[in-house]
């Protein structure tokens, strides 16, 4: 049974997030060595007040991002502006201020960002810290799809809407012929990400045949976090346009977190998406009913721990 105590400490909940972003803007990652400093020797090399300096500080240690004389920890090492964690962190205070202001969308039903082909547009640095936290989050957390069948070497994989390769480089890495197809303004970064053996098109999928590929083209096609962001209208298009890229035989697999994941995590990503698009988080039964809907025989869910959700559709 909850009590006052725990409801307290979810409205306390952004504190450790703003404590590690704002460490992030103001290069305090950045000044630290490998060595012991003193608060008031890590505030002058980072251009800042003392006193809240060695608060902030006090609070990383506690955090547990740095030891004993304000050393960093590896994993705080990644935190400094040219660090790996650095994009994920400029993502998240970016939707935390969005989170904060969830009237409107509770009120009109409307998600609170714009589509995301105007923010590709509008907002370009924005939208590429969002697909490089994206990248980080699929090496940290995603399930490892070399170990599927439907991935295996010499397979031709669809990438539909791949961003900046995060399971395109691995899966091509493993010896499968990939292409990512996504939109042109994404397409010029991951061409700029990705190696070359991986191939990168241009294209909507949303308004193009067979995703941008030739008819029959792929063994597999691969669904990665893409069916949250869509209607159940856009989820059948993009499932009906994967069904013809294929080669019969050829399977299509999906990736999502879905409303039903364990704990808050499910409804707490339902809500996200219906703040940021006019997608939802679906429960995995209706992940699955959209495969068999759109004709895909044989639906099953792979063998990876939740959250996550990995179902394999197979054509004729």
């Amino acid at each position: 049974m909850r009590t006052t105590f725990d409801v307290i400490d979810a409205l306390t909940g952004y504190q450790p997030a703003a404590a590690i972003a704002a460490a992030c803007r103001v290069g305090l990652f950045d000044v630290l060595g490998p060595g012991p400093r003193t608060p008031d020797e890590v505030a002058a090399a980072a251009g800042l007040a003392p006193k809240p300096t060695a608060a902030l500080l006090a609070a990383l240690t506690a955090l547990g991002l740095l030891a004993d004389g304000n050393v960093p920890t590896p994993l705080a090492r990644r935190l400094a502006s040219d660090g790996d964690l650095a994009p994920l962190v400029r993502k998240e205070a970016f939707f935390a201020s969005v989170w904060t202001d969830l009237d409107p969308t509770l009120r009109t039903g409307l998600p609170r960002l714009a589509p995301w082909k105007e923010r590709l547009r509008t907002e370009p640095e924005v939208a590429r810290d969002f697909l490089a936290a994206l990248a980080v989050l699929a090496r940290e957390t995603g399930p490892d799809l070399t170990v599927l069948p439907e991935f295996a070497p010499g397979r031709r994989v669809l990438d539909v809407g791949g961003a900046l390769g995060s399971y395109a480089v691995p899966l091509a890495g493993a010896g499968a012929h990939v292409t990512l197809v996504d939109l042109p303004e994404v397409a010029v970064w991951a061409r700029a990400t990705v190696p070359d053996t991986v191939e990168v098109r241009e294209a909507d999928v949303l308004a193009v045949p067979a995703c941008g590929v030739e008819p029959g083209s792929a063994d597999t096609v691969l669904l990665s976090h893409l069916l949250h962001d869509l209607t159940d209208e856009q989820c059948a298009t993009v499932l009906a346009e994967a069904r013809k890229a294929l080669a019969p035989g050829g399977s299509v697999v999906v990736i999502e977190i879905p409303g039903d994941a364990p704990g808050p995590l499910g409804p707490l990503f339902d809500l996200m998406m219906q703040i940021e698009t006019p997608g939802r988080a679906r429960k995995a039964v209706e992940l699955a009913d959209l495969l068999v809907s759109s004709g895909l025989r044989g639906v099953r869910e792979a063998a990876y721990p939740r959250p996550v959700v990995v179902l394999i559709g197979e054509s004729d």
